[in-house]
């Protein structure tokens, strides 16, 4: 017996962070699966969570939020 799921697997995204304001547009790229701390705030010594939400497959950087 076999059962499958039915999941979508989101590889991109976009992203901002809530503490210094960096998003995927002033990175200039989406964040990869595993990237869910700001690496600018990293650096600070700040572990913060970016806010993301699914890169839609036709979707650019330049589509309007």
């Amino acid at each position: 017996m076999s059962s499958t799921t039915d999941r979508i697997v989101i590889r991109f995204w976009h992203f901002h962070c809530p503490e210094c304001g960096v998003g995927d547009r002033e990175a200039g790229h989406h964040a990869a699966a595993d990237m869910i701390l700001c690496e600018i705030c990293l650096e600070e010594g700040r572990h913060v969570r970016l806010r993301r939400w699914p890169v839609e497959e036709s979707g650019s950087l330049s589509s309007g939020s």
